[in-house]
Protein backbone atom coordinates (compact mmCIF):
# COMPACT_ATOMS: atom_id res chain seq x y z
CA UNK A 1 0.00 0.00 0.00
CA UNK A 2 2.52 2.29 0.88
CA UNK A 3 4.48 1.89 -2.87
CA UNK A 4 1.67 2.35 -4.46
CA UNK A 5 0.90 5.73 -2.03
CA UNK A 6 4.44 7.17 -3.10
CA UNK A 7 3.68 6.09 -6.38
CA UNK A 8 0.78 8.31 -6.60
CA UNK A 9 2.63 11.03 -4.34
CA UNK A 10 5.42 11.27 -7.06
CA UNK A 11 3.10 11.63 -9.89
CA UNK A 12 1.12 14.44 -8.44
CA UNK A 13 5.01 15.89 -7.31
CA UNK A 14 6.17 15.78 -11.68
CA UNK A 15 2.80 16.98 -12.97
CA UNK A 16 2.55 20.15 -10.27
CA UNK A 17 6.15 20.66 -11.17
CA UNK A 18 5.21 20.17 -15.40
CA UNK A 19 2.09 22.76 -14.48
CA UNK A 20 4.56 25.82 -13.22
CA UNK A 21 6.51 25.47 -16.44
CA UNK A 22 3.02 26.48 -18.40
CA UNK A 23 3.41 29.93 -16.26
CA UNK A 24 5.72 30.90 -19.17
CA UNK A 25 2.89 30.82 -21.36
CA UNK A 26 0.86 34.01 -21.72
CA UNK A 27 -1.84 32.36 -24.42
CA UNK A 28 -3.18 29.64 -25.85
CA UNK A 29 -4.45 29.49 -29.09
CA UNK A 30 -6.61 26.46 -29.68
CA UNK A 31 -7.70 24.90 -33.39
CA UNK A 32 -10.95 25.78 -34.67
CA UNK A 33 -10.68 22.24 -35.87
CA UNK A 34 -9.12 19.23 -34.40
CA UNK A 35 -8.03 16.26 -36.96
CA UNK A 36 -11.07 14.50 -35.79
CA UNK A 37 -13.82 16.58 -36.58
CA UNK A 38 -15.63 17.25 -39.44
CA UNK A 39 -16.43 20.83 -39.50
CA UNK A 40 -15.25 23.34 -37.11
CA UNK A 41 -16.12 23.66 -33.54
CA UNK A 42 -18.18 20.09 -34.08
CA UNK A 43 -19.94 18.81 -30.83
CA UNK A 44 -18.88 22.28 -29.17
CA UNK A 45 -15.36 21.17 -28.15
CA UNK A 46 -13.28 24.07 -29.67
CA UNK A 47 -15.47 26.46 -27.60
CA UNK A 48 -15.41 24.37 -24.31
CA UNK A 49 -11.60 24.55 -24.54
CA UNK A 50 -11.26 28.39 -25.06
CA UNK A 51 -13.60 28.76 -22.20
CA UNK A 52 -11.92 26.04 -19.55
CA UNK A 53 -8.47 27.46 -20.41
CA UNK A 54 -9.69 31.00 -19.74
CA UNK A 55 -10.80 30.17 -16.47
CA UNK A 56 -7.60 28.81 -15.40
CA UNK A 57 -5.53 32.39 -17.00
CA UNK A 58 -4.44 31.79 -20.36
CA UNK A 59 -5.12 34.70 -22.64
CA UNK A 60 -7.28 32.07 -24.99
CA UNK A 61 -7.73 32.38 -28.57
CA UNK A 62 -9.04 30.06 -31.24
CA UNK A 63 -6.42 30.19 -34.01
CA UNK A 64 -9.53 31.52 -36.69
CA UNK A 65 -9.91 34.64 -34.00
CA UNK A 66 -7.56 38.14 -34.83
CA UNK A 67 -4.61 37.09 -32.51
CA UNK A 68 -2.99 40.09 -30.92
CA UNK A 69 0.00 41.66 -32.18
CA UNK A 70 2.45 40.26 -29.19
CA UNK A 71 1.10 36.28 -30.44
CA UNK A 72 1.86 36.84 -34.26
CA UNK A 73 4.91 38.98 -33.38
CA UNK A 74 6.57 35.88 -30.63
CA UNK A 75 4.50 32.47 -31.26
CA UNK A 76 6.45 31.17 -28.38
CA UNK A 77 4.46 32.82 -26.20
CA UNK A 78 1.64 30.59 -26.41
CA UNK A 79 0.43 26.78 -26.12
CA UNK A 80 -0.97 24.81 -28.24
CA UNK A 81 -3.01 22.32 -27.64
CA UNK A 82 -4.66 19.10 -29.90
CA UNK A 83 -7.53 16.49 -28.12
CA UNK A 84 -6.68 13.00 -28.37
CA UNK A 85 -9.88 11.13 -28.94
CA UNK A 86 -11.41 7.61 -28.75
CA UNK A 87 -14.50 7.37 -29.57
CA UNK A 88 -16.77 3.75 -29.61
CA UNK A 89 -20.61 3.23 -29.72
CA UNK A 90 -20.22 2.77 -25.70
CA UNK A 91 -17.52 5.21 -24.23
CA UNK A 92 -15.64 8.51 -25.37
CA UNK A 93 -11.92 8.93 -24.07
CA UNK A 94 -9.96 12.00 -24.36
CA UNK A 95 -6.73 13.56 -23.02
CA UNK A 96 -5.49 17.12 -24.19
CA UNK A 97 -1.88 17.79 -24.69
CA UNK A 98 -0.49 21.19 -24.50
CA UNK A 99 2.88 22.15 -27.15
CA UNK A 100 4.90 25.30 -27.44
CA UNK A 101 5.98 26.46 -30.78
CA UNK A 102 8.50 24.12 -31.99
CA UNK A 103 5.85 21.64 -30.72
CA UNK A 104 7.62 19.73 -28.01
CA UNK A 105 5.33 18.00 -25.60
CA UNK A 106 4.59 20.35 -22.79
CA UNK A 107 2.23 18.75 -20.59
CA UNK A 108 -0.59 15.91 -20.77
CA UNK A 109 -3.63 15.92 -19.00
CA UNK A 110 -5.35 12.97 -17.52
CA UNK A 111 -7.90 10.61 -19.66
CA UNK A 112 -11.33 11.42 -19.35
CA UNK A 113 -14.16 9.27 -20.35
CA UNK A 114 -18.15 9.13 -21.09
CA UNK A 115 -20.53 6.60 -21.34
CA UNK A 116 -23.11 9.30 -22.38
CA UNK A 117 -24.47 7.68 -26.22
CA UNK A 118 -25.18 12.15 -26.63
CA UNK A 119 -22.04 12.90 -29.02
CA UNK A 120 -21.75 16.12 -28.12
CA UNK A 121 -22.53 15.24 -23.96
CA UNK A 122 -19.80 12.39 -24.24
CA UNK A 123 -17.29 14.65 -25.48
CA UNK A 124 -18.11 17.54 -23.08
CA UNK A 125 -18.62 15.38 -20.19
CA UNK A 126 -14.72 13.57 -21.23
CA UNK A 127 -12.99 16.91 -21.62
CA UNK A 128 -14.30 18.45 -18.19
CA UNK A 129 -12.93 15.02 -16.90
CA UNK A 130 -9.57 15.71 -18.29
CA UNK A 131 -9.31 18.71 -17.58
CA UNK A 132 -9.33 17.77 -13.79
CA UNK A 133 -6.15 17.49 -14.08
CA UNK A 134 -5.09 21.50 -13.56
CA UNK A 135 -7.31 21.44 -10.47
CA UNK A 136 -5.79 23.93 -8.13
CA UNK A 137 -3.60 25.05 -10.72
CA UNK A 138 -3.93 29.21 -12.26
CA UNK A 139 -1.50 30.88 -14.11
CA UNK A 140 1.03 33.22 -12.99
CA UNK A 141 2.61 34.20 -15.96
CA UNK A 142 6.31 34.38 -15.37
CA UNK A 143 8.47 34.57 -18.53
CA UNK A 144 11.56 32.61 -18.74
CA UNK A 145 14.70 33.15 -20.58
CA UNK A 146 15.14 30.62 -22.58
CA UNK A 147 19.09 29.73 -24.44
CA UNK A 148 16.83 29.36 -27.75
CA UNK A 149 16.28 33.38 -27.10
CA UNK A 150 18.91 34.60 -28.69
CA UNK A 151 19.30 32.09 -31.74
CA UNK A 152 15.52 32.53 -32.47
CA UNK A 153 16.24 36.70 -32.44
CA UNK A 154 18.95 36.04 -34.99
CA UNK A 155 16.77 33.45 -37.16
CA UNK A 156 14.40 36.29 -37.22
CA UNK A 157 16.06 39.05 -38.01
CA UNK A 158 17.72 37.22 -40.75
CA UNK A 159 14.42 35.68 -42.54
CA UNK A 160 12.21 38.68 -41.76
CA UNK A 161 14.86 40.92 -43.93
CA UNK A 162 15.56 38.81 -46.89
CA UNK A 163 14.33 39.69 -50.09
CA UNK A 164 13.06 36.52 -51.35
CA UNK A 165 10.64 35.80 -48.60
CA UNK A 166 7.12 35.93 -49.78
CA UNK A 167 3.44 35.64 -49.25
CA UNK A 168 3.18 31.26 -49.80
CA UNK A 169 -0.13 30.86 -48.83
CA UNK A 170 -0.76 29.69 -52.17
CA UNK A 171 1.58 26.72 -51.44
CA UNK A 172 1.00 25.64 -48.02
CA UNK A 173 -2.57 26.30 -48.49
CA UNK A 174 -3.06 22.68 -49.93
CA UNK A 175 -2.82 19.70 -48.06
CA UNK A 176 0.53 17.83 -49.24
CA UNK A 177 3.25 19.52 -50.55
CA UNK A 178 6.69 17.75 -52.06
CA UNK A 179 10.19 18.49 -51.62
CA UNK A 180 13.53 16.93 -52.24
CA UNK A 181 17.40 17.41 -51.97
CA UNK A 182 19.55 15.46 -54.32
CA UNK A 183 18.82 12.14 -52.31
CA UNK A 184 15.62 11.90 -50.49
CA UNK A 185 12.07 13.08 -51.80
CA UNK A 186 9.67 14.51 -48.57
CA UNK A 187 6.24 15.31 -48.13
CA UNK A 188 5.03 18.11 -45.94
CA UNK A 189 1.56 16.93 -44.50
CA UNK A 190 -0.84 19.46 -43.67
CA UNK A 191 -2.17 18.51 -40.24
CA UNK A 192 -3.97 22.04 -39.13
CA UNK A 193 -4.16 25.68 -39.93
CA UNK A 194 -0.74 26.04 -37.92
CA UNK A 195 1.10 22.66 -37.51
CA UNK A 196 2.59 20.44 -40.79
CA UNK A 197 4.62 17.11 -40.62
CA UNK A 198 7.38 16.09 -42.92
CA UNK A 199 7.58 12.80 -44.21
CA UNK A 200 10.20 10.75 -45.24
CA UNK A 201 8.64 9.39 -48.55
CA UNK A 202 10.30 6.27 -49.27
CA UNK A 203 10.49 5.08 -45.54
CA UNK A 204 6.75 6.68 -44.40
CA UNK A 205 8.83 8.14 -41.09
CA UNK A 206 8.17 11.66 -39.82
CA UNK A 207 11.32 13.39 -39.41
CA UNK A 208 10.20 16.87 -39.29
CA UNK A 209 7.32 19.36 -37.77
CA UNK A 210 6.62 23.08 -38.88
CA UNK A 211 4.25 25.62 -37.24
CA UNK A 212 3.38 29.34 -38.75
CA UNK A 213 5.88 31.79 -36.86
CA UNK A 214 3.30 34.36 -37.25
CA UNK A 215 6.44 37.11 -37.18
CA UNK A 216 5.89 37.13 -41.23
CA UNK A 217 3.75 35.41 -44.09
CA UNK A 218 5.38 32.59 -45.14
CA UNK A 219 7.83 31.89 -42.23
CA UNK A 220 8.16 28.89 -40.43
CA UNK A 221 9.59 27.27 -37.17
CA UNK A 222 11.21 24.09 -38.37
CA UNK A 223 12.25 21.20 -36.33
CA UNK A 224 13.82 18.97 -39.39
CA UNK A 225 15.88 15.85 -38.87
CA UNK A 226 16.34 17.17 -34.97
CA UNK A 227 17.53 20.31 -36.12
CA UNK A 228 15.53 23.57 -35.75
CA UNK A 229 15.16 26.62 -37.33
CA UNK A 230 13.06 28.60 -39.58
CA UNK A 231 12.09 27.75 -43.54
CA UNK A 232 10.50 29.85 -45.91
CA UNK A 233 9.86 29.75 -49.88
CA UNK A 234 12.00 31.43 -52.38
CA UNK A 235 11.27 33.33 -54.97
CA UNK A 236 13.37 30.82 -57.45
CA UNK A 237 10.62 27.68 -56.17
CA UNK A 238 12.77 26.28 -53.32
CA UNK A 239 11.94 25.61 -50.11
CA UNK A 240 14.65 27.48 -47.93
CA UNK A 241 15.81 26.25 -44.56
CA UNK A 242 17.88 28.06 -42.23
CA UNK A 243 19.48 26.51 -38.89
CA UNK A 244 21.72 28.27 -36.26
CA UNK A 245 24.96 26.47 -35.26
CA UNK A 246 26.55 26.00 -32.05
CA UNK A 247 28.82 29.29 -33.22
CA UNK A 248 25.74 31.00 -33.92
CA UNK A 249 26.28 31.26 -37.56
CA UNK A 250 23.50 30.50 -39.59
CA UNK A 251 23.44 27.23 -42.28
CA UNK A 252 21.07 27.84 -45.14
CA UNK A 253 19.90 24.66 -47.38
CA UNK A 254 17.53 24.71 -50.15
CA UNK A 255 15.04 22.28 -51.10
CA UNK A 256 13.51 21.45 -54.84
CA UNK A 257 9.37 21.49 -54.33
CA UNK A 258 8.28 18.96 -56.77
Amino acid sequence: MKKYLLLVVMFLGLTVEAQKELNAYKYIVIPSQFDFQKEANEYGVNLLLKYKFQQLGFETYLDTDDLPQEVLTNTCLSVYPVLHAKSNMFKTIVSIELFDCTKKSLYITQEGSSNSKNTKVSYNESIREALNSFQGYKLEFAPVEKNNVIADSVMQSRATDKNDVKNNEDVMSVKEVIFSDEGNVYKLIKKSLMFFEIQNVKTKEIIGEMIASGFKKGVFHIKFNDEIGFCYYGENGNLIMEFLSSDNSVQMKSYYLK
